[in-house]
């Protein structure tokens, strides 16, 4: 039996892709990185850190981009401001009950939590 494809678009870029496949392989495949914590391809999904949220489109809300299969004319907005606003809100709420300890942590230097924060974190937070 062969496989089937189905074609979405990725920031509006038409794309090829195995139907029912995560959506994070697929934007990852295409070169556009969805920031995650807990999703890795060798492990079952578990959606659980919600840092991989994107904008798809006639969803009322951001999907995990890790546990949303592909289907036939879907369209993703990996930056869109709708996508950025939840990765930074999933940010922000991740970061408010994180130990501050990083220049003694054994990550230091090598956290994807840092590295992330950098770039979806604030200098203010809205629950502190």
């Amino acid at each position: 039996m062969a496989e089937e494809f189905v074609d979405i678009e990725i920031n509006g870029k038409p794309v090829k892709a195995r139907k029912g496949e995560m959506l994070i392989r697929v934007t990852d495949a295409n070169g556009d990185y969805v920031p995650r914590f807990c999703y890795h391809d060798k492990l079952a999904v578990a959606a659980n850190c919600r840092m991989c949220l994107v904008e798809v489109e006639k969803a009322p809300k951001p999907l995990p981009a890790c546990a949303t299969p592909v289907a036939e004319g879907m369209k993703v907005f990996t930056r869109s401001p709708k996508a950025i606003g939840a990765q930074r809100a999933v940010m922000e709420f991740l970061l408010i009950n994180h130990p501050l300890d990083c220049p003694i942590c054994d990550q230091g230097g090598e956290c994807e939590l840092q590295d992330l924060s950098m770039g979806f974190g604030r200098d203010f937070s809205r629950f502190t």
